[in-house]
This record gives C-alpha cells, sequence and structure tokens, in this order.
C-alpha cells in the first residue's frame, strides 16, 4: 500500500472512529436517565454542526449480526428473589440493551445439581436468602470465575451479625455503642461469658455498661427477632420485633420481667431515638444511594401500607455524611448492589444498624433504569468495554420523575398523588380555628399533665433491723440517704413489712387471747397502735396495682442515729434510728390518658389544615413535619406526654412504654420549676397572701405568724429598689430576702440572669406600677375592686372571699365530717385478702379500667383514703396553736375534685367540701405566683425563663427557614432543584434525581435575591438571640428533608411545619400566662400583647385545671414582602383544661373523665394575631437564650449553593473523563465502578 493509500486509510478509520464515538454518546444520552449521564460524564451537547440532521438510514453499529458476542449475565438467586418483581422490571432493561443474555438459575439446579453442571457465565449476580446454599455458590465461583457484582465470597459476613459490626468499625462506619455477648465454645454449666454482668437497670461486659432502654439482637443474621428492654422507671417490660405479619412487626409485653435472653449470643446496643421512623439506604455501586424513611416499629408496631398493600415509605435526601457512609459500607462488605438500615439520632449523627446485602426499591422505575444502566456500564466495564463504544439496539423509555406530574410511577407510594401540600394550608379549618390568611409554619403548645390521683407522704421513725440493713444495703456514696425504686428494692422493702407487721399483729392477737382468757388485759400502747398502723398504710401502698412500675412510689431511708463500735473492734458505725419517708400517689388516672390522648386526636384534626391525603399525618410521615415533644421529669407529665403523642399521631397499642422512650424527650431543667430563683418571691407573695387570708375583721388581727426560718435561705441575686415615693399612696412594700423593696420583690429586673436581654429600670418599674391600669394594681389607699381584699394599710388582693377566715373554719369542720365518716366505712369494711383491682395508665388502655361496687376508684383501698383525709385534716388546722396552714388548701381541694370525681358512688359527703375548697384555692393558687402584676412579672420570669426563649428561638427559627427557602420553589419553573447537584463534590453519589439542573450560579430570580438580603438581615440579628451549643448537646432542629425528585403533587418539599409540645406542670402555666399578661409593663404606653378580650378571659379564669394549654401558632402571609413585619402573624390560643364543677358536669359515659374546655384567642381577633416583630420584642426581655448551633435550615442552605457554583467545574471534569474513557477503551469506567 502506498503513502496516498495509506493516508487514505487512516483518514477513514479516523472519520469512522468519530462517528462511532459521537453515536456512542448520542445512544447514552437516549437510554440513560440525566442523573446518570452526568454521574458519568455523558451529558456533554453534541458537537454536530447546526444545520446538518443525521440521515435515518445511517447504518448501526448495534446490529445483530454485527458479530459481537452478547454477555452472558447468570442470576444465582432463590426464585422467589431472582424472578421478583422488581429483578424483572431490571433484567428487563438490561435485555433491552441488546448486548445481554440472562439466565436465571432457577431453584431445581441450585439446590438439586453440582456446582459443575450450573450454567456457565460471564457476569454473575447473586446473593444469599432463606434456603440458599451459599457454600455452593462460593464453589461454583471458585470453578467459574465470573465476574461478580456482589462479592460472593464475603457474604458469609452478612449472615453474623457480630461480623458485620466488627467490619463496621474496622471500617470506621458509625456503629451505635454497643457490647457482643458471645456464648460460643463456653465451659460446661456456663451460661454467660466472663465479665458479663446483668441487673435491672444495665447489662455489663468488661466494664463496658449498656443502660435501658437497649436493644438485644441475635447473632445470627438470619434471626429477626430483635428485643428491646425499658426501664422500670419508664414502665419495664420488653418490645419484642419480628418480620412483618400482615400489619405488624413488634408487640409489647409489660409484665416480662426484662430478663435478658441465653440461648445463644446477642449483641446489646444502646437505644437511639430517631423521631420515631428509620431509613432505610439502598446502593448501586459506591456513587449511587437512595433512601427511604418509614415509620419505626418500635412506635407502636403497626405496619403503615399504601393502598396496594405496600409499606408505605417516603425518600428523603442524605447528608454528605450519610452519602459517605453509603460508599463505605458498599466497599467494606464488596456489595455493589446492597441495603442497610440508617439510624438518624437526635443527636445530630447517623448511625448503622444492620446490613442486608442485595436489595432493590419498591416501585420507582426511574430507579429500575437507572440500576439498570449502572449495572450495564459495571458489567461492561470489567467483561467488554469495547462495549461501550456501540450504542445499543433501542432506547429505553424515560420514566422521569418531571416536576409537573406529568411522570406517573408505578404504584400509590411514590406517584404521591394527593392534593395536600404546606402551599394549601392557606385555607383553613372552619369554626373555632379560623386562621388569618396565610401558612402555616409553627405549632408550639404548652400543656400541663392530665387528672392524677392525689400526691401523697408519709413520714415515720424507724428502728427495726431489717429496715435498718435496707438502709445499710442501698446507702450512698454520701451516706446521707438510701433512695428505694427499682422494682427489687421495693419488693425487699414489702417483703421487710409484711415481716414485721406479721409481728406486731401476732402480739396484738396474743394479748387479746390472754385478755379474753381472763387474764389482765395490757395497757394500750398508742405508740405500738400508731406503728402498726402505719406498716399496715405502707403495706397497702406497695401491694397496690400489684406490680411495681418504679414510676410512682418511692421511698427515702435518712439516718437520725448512730452507734459508735467498740474501740479496737474494726466495726463500720451502725445506724439505729432513721427516718423512712413514702412518698406515692400523683399518678396518672385513666380519665387523664384519655384526657391526653383525646386532646392529641384533636390537635392532630383541628391545629393542622385538613387535606384529602390526611393532613398532619401525612405532613408527618413525607419529613415536612418537625415534631418534637419534652416533658418535665414528674411521671405523670411524661405519661401524659406519651398519651398525646399517641393521640397525636394515631398510634396503636395500650401501653405507652415505647412512645414515651422513643419520642417523649425529657428536659427537667426547662420544664420543672424548682431551683429557678423565685423561691424568696413566692414566700414574700405566701406570706401576704396568708396574713390576708386568716384576717380576722371583729379583731383586726390576722391569726397568721410568720415562720421562723432555722437555716438561711438561699436568696437570688439581689434585685433593685424600687424608690418607695414613686409606689401609689398607701401602698405597702413587703421586704424581700433580696431587700428589694417593690411590694413582693416585684422588680422587673431579672437579676442580671438574662444575658445581653437589658431589662428596664427601677425608674420604669416604678412609672410601670403606676401607669398600670387599676384593675391589676390593687393598692391600700384606693378603691379595690369588686371581689379583691380591703384590709387597711395591706395591697389588694384579687380575687378575695368576703371573710375568708370563716371559709377556713368552716372548712375544718367539714373535714372532720368527713373523716368520721371514713373511720366508720373502715370498721364496716370486711376484711379480704384480694387485691383490688387496680389501673396503670402506662400499661394498660383506659378502656380496662373497671370500676369495682363500694370500693374506692383506682385499686385505692378505704384504709388508705381514709389516712389520706385524715393527714389532710390534722395538717391544716392545728387546735393546739389555733393556726392554719393555708398551704394545705390546695391539696385538700385536689384531694376533693379526685373524689367528688372518681369516688362519688360511695356515699360520702363531698359537695360541700368540694365548694368550699374551691373558693379556698381559687384565692391562693394564682396569687402564690405574685398578688400584683410587677409581682406575677417577676416571678413567671424567673419560672419560666428558659421556656419562654425555646419557644422564641422555635418560632425565629421557621422565619429564618422561610426567608431562606423563600427561592425555592419546587412546583415553578423559576428554580428546581437538582438532587444530583446536591450530590456534586461528594465522594458518593446520591438517590435518584431530577431530569433538570439548577439554574446557573448568576441567574437568581427576584424572590432568591429578596430572600438572600433577608437571611442576611436575620443572620446579623441572630447572635442577639443564639448562642454556642455544649458539645454534648443535642440540635434541638436536627435536619432531613423530603427528597423533591420523587415527591410529586408536593408544593413545598423543602419547607417544614415545626410542632413543638411542651408538658409541664400548673407552675409554669401560671408564669406564662402572667408573662403573656403583663410583658408591657416595662415600656411605659405600650398597649399588652394580648387583646383586651383575651385579657378578660384570664381575669375571669378561676383555675387552670389539668390538660390547660396555651397553643402559639404562626403563619406565615405568602403576599406580602419578606421585610415586612406582618409576614409574620402569631395566634395565641388558650383552654383552662377540664376546669368543670364535677357536681354539674357529668361525663356522659360515666368514666370520670371530664371534658377539655375549647380553645379560646388571646390575641388581638381584629389584628388575625399578633406580629412576630412585636411579640419577640415585648418577650424577649423575660426570656432566657436557647443556646443551639448554626441553624440547620442555614447550613443546609448555604451548602446548596457552594454546591450549585461546582456544579460548572463538575460537568467540565465529568467531559474529561469521557474522553479518557474512550481513549481507554472503557478502562476509565472500570475504575469509577
Amino acid at each position: 500500500m502506498d503513502d496516498a493509500a495509506l493516508q487514505a486509510f487512516m483518514r477513514a478509520h479516523s472519520q469512522g472512529h468519530a462517528e462511532m464515538l459521537r453515536r456512542a454518546r448520542m445512544a447514552q444520552r437516549e437510554t440513560l436517565t440525566p442523573p446518570v449521564q452526568r454521574e458519568f460524564g455523558l451529558d456533554r451537547a453534541s458537537a454536530q454542526p447546526q444545520g446538518i440532521r443525521r440521515n435515518s438510514s445511517a447504518p448501526s453499529l448495534c446490529r445483530d449480526d454485527d458479530g459481537l458476542p452478547k454477555v452472558v449475565i447468570g442470576i444465582c438467586a432463590m426464585d422467589k428473589k431472582a424472578r421478583s418483581r422488581q429483578m424483572n422490571h431490571i433484567v428487563e432493561r438490561l435485555l433491552r440493551y441488546g448486548e445481554f443474555e440472562v439466565v436465571v438459575f432457577g431453584d431445581d439446579t441450585i439446590l438439586n445439581k453440582p456446582a459443575e453442571e450450573w450454567p456457565r457465565c460471564d457476569c454473575l449476580l447473586s446473593w444469599h436468602s432463606d434456603g440458599f446454599p451459599l457454600r455452593k455458590a462460593q464453589q461454583y465461583v471458585g470453578l467459574r470465575k465470573p465476574y461478580l457484582v456482589n462479592d460472593v465470597m464475603a457474604q458469609d459476613i452478612l449472615l453474623d451479625r457480630r461480623r458485620v459490626y466488627r467490619t463496621l468499625m474496622e471500617s470506621g462506619i458509625p456503629v451505635p455503642q454497643h457490647i457482643i455477648v458471645d456464648r460460643e465454645n463456653l465451659l460446661e454449666g456456663q451460661t454467660d461469658p466472663p465479665g458479663f454482668v446483668e441487673t435491672e437497670d444495665y447489662v455489663e461486659l468488661n466494664g463496658v455498661r449498656i443502660c435501658k432502654p437497649f436493644v438485644e439482637k441475635p447473632a445470627s443474621g438470619e434471626d429477626h427477632n430483635v428485643y428491646i428492654y425499658y426501664p422500670h422507671s419508664m414502665g419495664g417490660g420488653v418490645k419484642r420485633l419480628f418480620r412483618k405479619v400482615d400489619n405488624r412487626s413488634g408487640d409489647y409485653d409489660p409484665t416480662d420481667p426484662g430478663n435478658v435472653r441465653r440461648e445463644g449470643s446477642f449483641i446489646y446496643e444502646e437505644f437511639l431515638t430517631t423521631g420515631g421512623t428509620d431509613v432505610k439506604v439502598y446502593t448501586v455501586g459506591p456513587r449511587y444511594a437512595h433512601a427511604e424513611a418509614r415509620k419505626s416499629p418500635v412506635v407502636d408496631g403497626k405496619v403503615v401500607r399504601t393502598a396496594d398493600g405496600k409499606e408505605q415509605r417516603f425518600p428523603v435526601l442524605l447528608t454528605p455524611q450519610e452519602k459517605e457512609i453509603a460508599r463505605m459500607v458498599v466497599l467494606a462488605f464488596g456489595q455493589r448492589v446492597c441495603g442497610f438500615d440508617l439510624l438518624r439520632s437526635e443527636r445530630g449523627r447517623s448511625y448503622v444498624c444492620d446490613v442486608n446485602g442485595w436489595s432493590f426499591v419498591k416501585n420507582s422505575h426511574k430507579y429500575y433504569d437507572d440500576a439498570a444502566g449502572i449495572l450495564r456500564m459495571v458489567i461492561l466495564s470489567a467483561v467488554q468495554p469495547h462495549r461501550l463504544l456501540a450504542a445499543p439496539p433501542q432506547p429505553l423509555p424515560q420514566h422521569s420523575c418531571a416536576l409537573d406530574g406529568s411522570g406517573e410511577m408505578e404504584g400509590s407510594q411514590h406517584s404521591m398523588h394527593y392534593n395536600m401540600s404546606l402551599d394549601d394550608m392557606r385555607s383553613q379549618v372552619a369554626g373555632e380555628e379560623d386562621s388569618p390568611y396565610g401558612e402555616l409554619r409553627c405549632v408550639l403548645a404548652v400543656i400541663r399533665h392530665g387528672d392524677r390521683t392525689p400526691k401523697q407522704k408519709m413520714k415515720m421513725k424507724v428502728t427495726q433491723e431489717p429496715l435498718l440493713a435496707l438502709l445499710h444495703k442501698h446507702l450512698d456514696s454520701k451516706g446521707k440517704q438510701a433512695k428505694l425504686k427499682s422494682p427489687n428494692e421495693l419488693q425487699d422493702l414489702l417483703d421487710a413489712t409484711r415481716l414485721l407487721l406479721d409481728e406486731l399483729e401476732a402480739k396484738q392477737r396474743a394479748a387479746a387471747e390472754a385478755a379474753a382468757a381472763g387474764g389482765q388485759a395490757p395497757a394500750p400502747d398508742p405508740d405500738t397502735d400508731e406503728l402498726r398502723e402505719k406498716f399496715r398504710i405502707m403495706k397497702t401502698v406497695l401491694e397496690q396495682g400489684g406490680r411495681f412500675a418504679g414510676i410512682n412510689r418511692k421511698v427515702q431511708l435518712k439516718p437520725l442515729r448512730w452507734s459508735a463500735p467498740e474501740e479496737g473492734s474494726g466495726e463500720q458505725p451502725r445506724c439505729v434510728e432513721a427516718l423512712l419517708i413514702l412518698k406515692h400517689g400523683g399518678v396518672l388516672t385513666h380519665a387523664g390518658r384519655q384526657q391526653a390522648e383525646t386532646l392529641g386526636n384533636l390537635f392532630r384534626n383541628v391545629m393542622y389544615p385538613p387535606s384529602a391525603g390526611g393532613g398532619l399525618l401525612r405532613l408527618h410521615s413525607t419529613y415536612r413535619h418537625d415534631l418534637k415533644i419534652y416533658s418535665s421529669d414528674e411521671g405523670r407529665v411524661q405519661t401524659s406526654a406519651a398519651a398525646f403523642t399517641k393521640g397525636l399521631l394515631d398510634l396503636e397499642g395500650s401501653a405507652l412504654t415505647p412512645i414515651l422512650v422513643s419520642l417523649v424527650k425529657k428536659d427537667a431543667g426547662m420544664l420543672d420549676a424548682f431551683g429557678k430563683g423565685a423561691s424568696s418571691d413566692i414566700q414574700l407573695a405566701k406570706q401576704e397572701l396568708y396574713a390576708q387570708m386568716t384576717w380576722d375583721p371583729e379583731t383586726n388581727t390576722s391569726m397568721y405568724t410568720e415562720p421562723q426560718l432555722t437555716t438561711p435561705m438561699v436568696s437570688p441575686p439581689m434585685s433593685p429598689k424600687l424608690d418607695s415615693a414613686a409606689l401609689p399612696p398607701g401602698t405597702r412594700a413587703l421586704r424581700s430576702a433580696g431587700n428589694s423593696e417593690d411590694g413582693n420583690g416585684a422588680s422587673l429586673k431579672l437579676a442580671g440572669r438574662m444575658g445581653s436581654y437589658n431589662s428596664v429600670s427601677s425608674a420604669e418599674a416604678s412609672s410601670a406600677l403606676r401607669s398600670a391600669s387599676p384593675l391589676d394594681v390593687h393598692t391600700a389607699g384606693a378603691e379595690p375592686e369588686a371581689g379583691a381584699s380591703n384590709i387597711p394599710g395591706r395591697p389588694h388582693i384579687y380575687p378575695m372571699p368576703e371573710n375568708s377566715l370563716a371559709l377556713l373554719r368552716q372548712l375544718h369542720e367539714l373535714l372532720k365530717l368527713l373523716v368520721d365518716q371514713l373511720r366508720q366505712k373502715c370498721l364496716e369494711e370486711q376484711r379480704s385478702t384480694d387485691r383490688p383491682v387496680g389501673f396503670s395508665a402506662l400499661t394498660q388502655d383506659p378502656k380496662e379500667f373497671t370500676l369495682e361496687e363500694g370500693k374506692p376508684c383506682g385499686g385505692e383501698k378505704l384504709l388508705l383514703m381514709f389516712d389520706r383525709w385524715r393527714k389532710l385534716a390534722k395538717a391544716f388546722y392545728s387546735e393546739k396553736k389555733n393556726q392554719f396552714d393555708i398551704s394545705k388548701v390546695p391539696d385538700i381541694y385536689d384531694a376533693a375534685k379526685y373524689d367528688t370525681i372518681h369516688n362519688q358512688h360511695l356515699g360520702l359527703d363531698l359537695k360541700p367540701v368540694y365548694k368550699v375548697a374551691k373558693c379556698l384555692a381559687g384565692v391562693v393558687v394564682p396569687n402564690e405566683y405574685g398578688i400584683h402584676p410587677a409581682g406575677k412579672l417577676r416571678i413567671g420570669s424567673m419560672i419560666c425563663s428558659q421556656l419562654l426563649g425555646k419557644l422564641l428561638a422555635d418560632l425565629a427559627s421557621m422565619r429564618e427557614e422561610s426567608i431562606q427557602t423563600a427561592g425555592l420553589q419546587h412546583a415553578d419553573n423559576s428554580s428546581q432543584y437538582d438532587v444530583m447537584t446536591d450530590f456534586r463534590g461528594m465522594s458518593v453519589a446520591g438517590g435518584s434525581a431530577p431530569a433538570e439542573q439548577q439554574p446557573a450560579a448568576g441567574r437568581q430570580t427576584e424572590g432568591a435575591a429578596a430572600a438572600a438580603d433577608a437571611a442576611a438581615s436575620a443572620a446579623s440579628q441572630q447572635d442577639e438571640v443564639v448562642g454556642t451549643e455544649p458539645e454534648d448537646a443535642e440540635d434541638d432542629a436536627v435536619l432531613h428533608r423530603l427528597c423533591p425528585t420523587y415527591a410529586q403533587d408536593i408544593n413545598s418539599p423543602f419547607r417544614h411545619v415545626r410542632t413543638r409540645i411542651y408538658f409541664t406542670s400548673e407552675s409554669h402555666m401560671h408564669s406564662l400566662l402572667n408573662v403573656l399578661r403583663f410583658s408591657h409593663m416595662g415600656n411605659e404606653g405600650e398597649a399588652p400583647l394580648l387583646g383586651e378580650d383575651g385579657l378578660r378571659v384570664l381575669r375571669a379564669c378561676e383555675e387552670l385545671d389539668y390538660m390547660t394549654h396555651i397553643v402559639l401558632r404562626m403563619f406565615e402571609n405568602m403576599t406580602l414582602p419578606l421585610d415586612d413585619p406582618n409576614r409574620f402573624r402569631v395566634e395565641v390560643l388558650f383552654s383552662p383544661g377540664a376546669a368543670y364543677d364535677p357536681t354539674e358536669v357529668v361525663p356522659a359515659k360515666k368514666d370520670h373523665v371530664l371534658p377539655v374546655a375549647p380553645r379560646v384567642p388571646l390575641h388581638p381577633e381584629e389584628l388575625s394575631g399578633v406580629s412576630y416583630a412585636r411579640m419577640e420584642g415585648m418577650l424577649k426581655p423575660y426570656a432566657k437564650p436557647f443556646k443551639r448551633g448554626d441553624d440547620p435550615y442555614l447550613r443546609s442552605n448555604a451548602l446548596s449553593t457552594q454546591q450549585s457554583e461546582a456544579t460548572a467545574a463538575a460537568a467540565a471534569a465529568a467531559a474529561a473523563a469521557v474522553q479518557q474513557a474512550v481513549a481507554g477503551e472503557g478502562e476509565a469506567y472500570l475504575n469509577m465502578t
């Protein structure tokens, strides 16, 4: 061949190679979805000159007679998996390329034929399932050596959870804290390995302790019987999880003693709270991951299914950390196609808790397209890389998730044809919940616990050896006391009590028999009789309910006297006398649980806009509902929170323990009233209140004498003094422990505890007192309003009955009559060894409650009821001192109301006691938190400052999110979100993405620009509110979002509705309402935050009963500019709870459940709420800043911005990768995959 011919041949070869490259790239663009094209750099526009069109009759490079052999793909798995619908979808797409031949081995071949007779293949897809002979498959791989998509040799690891956890840890993948208890190869007679310890509250191995609640997982990966053990302080019991059977995946057994299993090896890991959801991640290679969220089985064990019977799941976005975890899991286990379970802890981190091997997403054509495309490239890169240059014979149909809703996916799970979205929230519920025009952004509620039993306490000095032995056994390290709370400890105490009571009763019987036989009867011993009665009461209390929950009974033993050991004996001093304190009662009743559940149901149906898709439940399941529920440390408050959550989320089951552990977070510092620095102010208010209540108009003197403190009280920092000359004429100032002469410590300055919040000065406080309305400030010189006290020289207290001392005396006489009635009933009661039928609100459904005829409600015995009233009557009035203890009035009212609701069937004369006690409690309870507005504001701000700061932070966070997402309009064409852009620059690719890309970085819509400006303004103001989160603190706003790629017909996937529910006690309710009522007093001329009608409602409110709640709902008016102060408005709603008279209102079902009063608006109704800016400005001085780290909404937006800017550079790099791949005939593809 001459030079000219050679050059012509080379030109033709070059042109043919260029044409081959162009057609291959065109075919890739036609057959792969855009995310996969971009991932492998195949999304560059064709270099073909404009105006030139390819002839449709051009020759194809992939004719059937081109001579290229097809790649044989062998599928070696059980038929149930190999021929499943998901696998068929992917095989069908692979066959459409015309490059593959698929051979399914089949069960008969796999199970009955030797590996040598199995079909030959170039590439093997093989994975383990029930009944699969993994060893035979590994033998086949060693014999034929096909290319493996999933490493068959490494699948042994997946069958042993111990090896799975070790592999995860060796690869640096985060896993929950755990211990592995290996019982294999133990010596004969051994049940546990050395170093393993089990107690009531924890398990421990070689010094590593896992406390309850913890999860127990069998070592075998094929055993799905996972147990969760709960602490007795939360009700105890065991939750048993199992593979889904119909609509169940778990059952809770409250009667299980909680002893761990010992038949085999187990992993014990800490229980992580995840907000009631689990995340399943599906990978196809190390650079592709798809995540879906589902309802966690640990909550109520019910499987939520779609209309076609599939488990309901929703696609979610992965964080950068989670994408890296997905990549590391694929590489660590050698399984390109696999699934693993991810726990998104409320601590802000994600942990892998299980790796499942081969797994596919259900009901997503887009996922099938992407998976087939990636598998094609992986297989061809390894087996026939030159095939990548040839165009497939037919294009695959596109099943993209078009944002306009045109691309409908199979199955109801992903098509999401609901009409509900956050934008739909402008259509509000009719009736009492009418709301301002706008989109619901935030629902905050502060709720008091439900109906409870009366709180009781019994004290007695003990010298008996069995009780002293318990003290020495459980004495704390400081030697101050022994606390008995666990079931075993309380059982030991019950056994000792029974023994001592039997001895005392045996002596009594012996004396009686001696007297009956004609002998001399022993003289009565009052001390012995009292001791025997107290032991009988303690035995009855400990036996009540039939089992110990540890949440409602507590015993303290405090040493009083010690014996000195003999010199040189070497013995330790021993306690010879101790004080026994038994605390019981105060537990949620069946009525209280029903009230909480009903209120949760009401919130679900009323507080959130309805929709055809399910309203709140739809919002919650799609990760657009940011829900957290907080509780104080008291058992009744925790149980109320769990019952409310059950109703709010429509959960099933009678036991609340799994809900309590999974969804309720304790925050004693924020929601308990102790240690807030208001003790001295409350004490001053009580002294003035008690003095006026015991005022004798005939002698013009008070029966109340100020108690002499034997130990100095710890006083808060000094408050500024009010100029006495500035006080209203005739007002008498009381001196507080901090020398603050403001009439009950009424300075508005918060003693420097508010950080950068500058509180008002003394002059401003005085001005506030002078400018306050006569209805709020009751001075001695002014004419009192109707219903207020009018004692010369003393401040007016509202409300105050005309002759409160006469009412106190009347109540004393009524109590004596009631105690006599109960004593007679106890004498008439027949002795019975049968235990009364009790009720546990934590583990029993209210429907299981039964009332025994002639017996007190809730399993209480007549003896305990008698003892309760006798102690109250004795403590209320001292005949020796002729003095009333006004502090017992609230306790008397609680007991009277409880018995009026639950024990009317006993025929006791309860109505007059209830009426008088209610009248007196209406004076005592609200005025204990301040007797005039300035004092109420001071005390209230001290008690609820932390809660108030948290509420303001909740509102601020949602405002910030609204500003940040103002330019992201998922349903509009102006700005569309690209999941792959979010994944760009990360070490592992994210889940399926839409076909469209984001606009270039420089092109912003006007809304986005305005959002950026407003965000900058908000960020500059944020430092005033937000501090720095401690390292060990949990982030309240950990952000997880719905994946917009799959979220069809959801117009606001980036925006959330934040719900925060705070369960607390009565003190916080009074305190928060007082701050809302009087927050304007620090600013002269400032109108009250609440409306006139709302102030009248609060003034007329006689009681904040069980389930009292305050609700703040923030709405965003999307038609107003971002910087308009009225864009965000807040509704303030209030309900006094079950504040009905039980003598007048009888529940329709006669189940003792008083209804909860409907909410009424406190905000100015003509303004449809209070502007957020005004509310923040008025409440900020009284709120403690809530400390948290950088808000995740801001972090997420910043991350998206950075990723958008990197899009162009990433595209250029992908283009270079294509050239390299073509030049190297597929070697680069092999490296990439």
